[in-house]
């Protein structure tokens, strides 16, 4: 669906770029459409098949702050993307829906703020699991959150100067958003690559304090790498679209992006509080592995050195 907020994930969209064309505003607007039914899908897709492991390994814990993470990571983005369907897609004219500019413009802060939530949640798994690897040092935590506070205020700020100027059609699509939106696109990758780096370093490390092979380290390790590296590309991939092509075309990633920070984040979730399941049957995992679920409430965290 051509999201009405979907410029939000965008980097600057320069007024060099050429003139759409009627053909170019119908053919954009079906391949925007086309990659959000798909992105949406495989969202659904994945809870369903995974809705058994969420059952065993994410209701049996008590409710914790890092619980209500979890559901608000697993679903906004489901509910978020399902919103846009009613609004800027080809089911707009189809429902007979029109909109004001006000009415658009509140819409659009819903899904910026919706949106905005779900990756700044997800964000929060992957802190988590780099403070962890650092056996929660004080310094790396104070780090990691200055940074993390830092990112969702550059993104706050991008969405309250720009959503006042953009400017929208009869059905919500965009026809006009102000440079200002690069800060809500460049803040996550800026931030991603720094929990990159210092994933790195500690897998460095790892490998040659020879704890490397702790079953922990390596799911930290793993997922750490795979989740960055299909966010830190999807975002560029984003970005680039915006540069390249007509702007109609520019949309055709905003529900890859939400799909892959709810997918990134509760997968990581799911795969380290599976691995608390099987804890008893292997004794390389220390009883304070379970930091996803009871991080606030527990001031122990994981220490990698002593779950050898």
């Amino acid at each position: 669906m051509l999201q009405a907020i979907s410029s939000s994930w965008a980097i600057m969209r320069r007024d060099s770029l050429p003139q759409a064309t009627p053909y170019d505003v119908v053919a954009g607007s079906q391949a925007v459409d086309r990659s959000s039914v798909a992105s949406l899908a495989f969202l659904a897709w994945d809870i369903i098949i995974t809705f058994e492991d969420e059952v065993k390994v994410i209701w049996r814990n008590p409710w914790s702050p890092m619980k209500v993470l979890y559901f608000i990571i697993r679903y906004l983005s489901l509910s978020v993307q399902i919103s846009t369907l009613f609004a800027g897609s080809e089911l707009t004219p189809a429902l007979n829906l029109h909109f004001t500019h006000h009415d658009c413009y509140i819409w659009a802060i819903s899904q910026g703020v919706g949106a905005a939530f779900v990756i700044i949640s997800a964000d929060v798994v992957l802190i988590l699991r780099v403070h962890a690897l650092y056996h929660c040092s004080k310094v790396v935590q104070r780090l990691l959150w200055v940074l993390y506070l830092g990112e969702c205020l550059i993104m706050a700020l991008g969405l309250k100067f720009a959503l006042p100027q953009m400017e929208y059609d009869s059905i919500c699509r965009v026809t006009k958003s102000p440079t200002v939106l690069s800060l809500v696109a460049v803040a996550p990758i800026i931030f991603q690559t720094i929990l990159f780096v210092l994933t790195g370093i500690k897998f460095v490390q790892a490998v040659r304090a020879g704890w490397g092979h702790i079953p922990l380290v390596i799911i930290l390790m793993r997922d750490g790498t795979w989740a960055f590296f299909l966010l830190f590309v999807l975002l560029l991939g984003d970005m680039a679209l915006y540069i390249g092509v007509t702007s109609t075309y520019a949309s055709v990633l905003y529900g890859w992006v939400l799909t892959f920070f709810s997918f990134c984040g509760y997968r990581i979730l799911l795969n380290i509080n599976d691995l608390n399941q099987r804890k008893h049957t292997n004794s390389n995992i220390s009883h304070r592995t379970n930091f996803t679920t009871d991080f606030w409430e527990d001031p122990n965290c994981v220490d990698t050195q002593t779950s050898s």
